[in-house]
């Protein structure tokens, strides 16, 4: 009993300085997420076969040079560096969305109803099996596993899963506004101690995504309500049913430098820990910049890096590491802005095409964002199930090079006239009879302002009228808020959604919310989203996205340029890390019981 005494007793004076700084500081802001529309749900899992086999990015392994020697590694033991500069805050599922390290540490300790396999679908974790669904769509109802126990030997219950989903429902939640708003629209009961019962508005395909937030326990926290919840020392000390289990806090006496984790017996009794968990014990350690977690690897304080910057990769071939790769959830893209009268031809299709056409998307991503991302072919994810492997956007064709210029040469609509000034100096003529004319806004972001510039000059060699903005990010989220643009390169982010559902992206604008920020208002588009996110039928779906996906790129509704890529670094003397799809970075961690040291 003393461990845990002792444990607790510095993980409450530790939260009184961590609440405290936290008071002193706003919350960062989270990563732009897929905005829930109340009245369309997600599908259930489509079925193996129909998972595409692409796989993500192939492991690298970086060869050493004689100069780099690591230390002998601790066995069992594997100690990673997060790159946080406000390190562990709140070990709390519900609470982890405002810091990485957070969501990093609470994968480990936690588990939810589903989890995501190698392709992003949704599969069982705390539920027994995929859910039952009525034919509306609107209930869903899962039998729990009755294998699982908390960390201190109590048993989970349906009694755990409603606790949890009514302190998200609570109006005074302290957690991120999405969980909130989204719990709020579904109605959750519990039909006996091992079933669950919810009820949602409408249809949502993508609902089984929702349920991998982590269930926490009720035993643990009860009398805890949604105001209280964010200073209990529960969020320093946490009890999960995960396969491993908080040990303490790590800190030098002057601050908090990571959290030790240790293998958990309650998860070792379980068949899914019967082979593999070599790792019994795992140390995350806080640095705050990337310099400094690259310095204690090469010290040997740490095996891993959480996560690899694009811009040093090609430095690290002086250490024996292996990087593994994955997709990140998010595409780069240009998007038009169908909604500005003062470019109206973005709304014809042949000009679109025209501008697709006139862009080598692979040379140009290749040439700027080497390390950093891929050329993109669809706007779903190739590690997705969804992706329609088949399908390409159109791009230039070095075979058919007047392609984009005939495409250009059907356009219909009239470019408007220039605005008069009688006070404005004379302008130079456009660079050709065409006449058209757009603003492409782009971040001061070096790469995707490089990228940018350079397909503003495919444009221009089309004869068209392209004058390039780069902004500050502020001012470019603003701008892109308020539609404040012709034509744009955005980075769209769908962290930490693993469904493919893009339905908020690219359908017609609502009368609120969604990030389809150019207001793209293609019906059909729309209607396949709608579908696709309202059956529950796995193999419907698939259909869906693909035809999505063919549709998407016949009236070349965006520009799709590349998919960004995540990096992990790790000892090369590891074995057994698969990433797969990535929703998250914490996802790395979905094969750490195959993680093992070969020496």
């Amino acid at each position: 009993m003393r461990a845990p005494l002792l444990a607790l007793l510095l993980a409450l004076s530790l939260l009184a300085a961590v609440v405290a700084l936290r008071l002193s500081e706003s919350p960062p802001s989270t990563p732009p997420t897929q905005t829930l529309a109340v009245g369309n749900a997600p599908s259930a899992t489509p079925p193996p076969t129909l998972i595409s086999t692409e796989l993500p990015p192939t492991a690298t392994a970086l060869p050493p040079r004689p100069s780099v020697t690591l230390p002998p590694v601790e066995q069992g033991v594997l100690r990673e560096a997060l790159i946080a500069p406000n390190c562990v805050i709140k070990l709390n599922p519900l609470l982890a969305g405002f810091n990485q390290a957070d969501r990093d540490v609470v994968a480990l300790i936690f588990e939810g109803l589903m989890k995501t396999d190698a392709y992003g679908a949704a599969i069982p974790n705390l539920a027994a099996s995929l859910p039952r669904i009525s034919d509306d769509g609107l209930t869903y109802i899962f039998t729990l596993r009755e294998d699982v126990r908390w960390h201190d030997g109590e048993p989970f219950t349906s009694t755990d899963v409603i606790f949890t989903i009514n302190l998200m429902q609570a109006e005074d939640f302290p957690g991120t506004p999405d969980l909130r708003n989204f719990w709020r629209t579904v109605e959750a009961d519990a039909l006996n101690a091992q079933t669950v019962r919810f009820k949602l508005a409408q249809p949502l395909a993508t609902f089984p995504d929702y349920l991998r937030i982590g269930i926490l326990p009720e035993h643990a926290l009860r009398g805890t309500t949604a105001r209280t919840l964010n200073n209990h020392p529960f969020n320093l000390t946490p009890i999960g049913t995960g396969a491993y289990q908080f040990d303490r806090l790590l800190g030098d006496g002057a601050r908090l430098r990571g959290v030790r984790l240790r293998a958990a017996p309650t998860y070792a009794a379980r068949a899914e820990a019967a082979e593999g968990y070599a790792l019994r014990q795992l140390d995350l350690l806080c640095y705050p910049t990337w310099d400094e977690a690259r310095a204690a690897f090469e010290r040997g304080e740490v095996n891993s890096l959480s996560d690899v910057p694009a811009a040093v990769v090609q430095s690290l071939k002086a250490l024996p590491m292996t990087l593994y790769t994955a997709y990140k959830p998010a595409v780069g893209a240009v998007i038009y802005n169908w909604a500005r009268e003062s470019v109206p031809f973005f709304r014809d299709v042949r000009f679109r095409q025209a501008l697709a056409r006139s862009v080598d998307r692979k040379a140009l991503v290749e040439q700027f964002m080497v390390d950093r991302a891929v050329v993109a072919n669809t706007p779903i994810l190739p590690s997705s199930w969804a992706f329609a492997r088949n399908i390409i956007c159109p791009s230039y064709d070095p075979s058919a090079p007047e392609a984009a210029a005939r495409s250009l040469a059907q356009v219909q609509i009239t470019p408007p006239p220039p605005e008069s000034d009688p006070n404005a100096p004379e302008s130079p003529p456009p660079p050709s009879s065409v006449g058209y004319r757009f603003q492409l806004l782009l971040t001061d972001d070096a790469a995707q302002a490089a990228l940018g510039q350079a397909v503003a000059e495919s444009w221009r060699a089309l004869g068209l009228g392209v004058d390039v903005v780069v902004v500050d990010r502020v001012t470019f989220r603003e701008r892109l808020a308020n539609g404040s643009f012709d034509a744009a390169l955005v980075e769209l982010d769908l962290a930490p959604s693993a469904d493919p559902d893009p339905y908020s992206l690219w359908r017609q604008v609502p009368t609120e919310g969604g990030l389809n920020f150019g207001s793209l208002n293609e019906r059909r588009i729309s209607e396949l989203l709608e579908a696709a996110r309202q059956t529950t039928d796995g193999s419907a779906r698939v259909t869906l996205y693909a035809e999505f996906q063919r549709l998407f790129c016949d009236r070349a509704a965006a520009l799709v340029l590349y998919y960004p890529i995540y990096y992990y670094g790790t000892d090369a003397r590891l074995a057994g890390v698969q990433l797969g799809f990535v929703s998250q970075p914490a996802e790395r961690f979905r094969t750490i019981g195959a993680w093992r040291w070969t020496e």
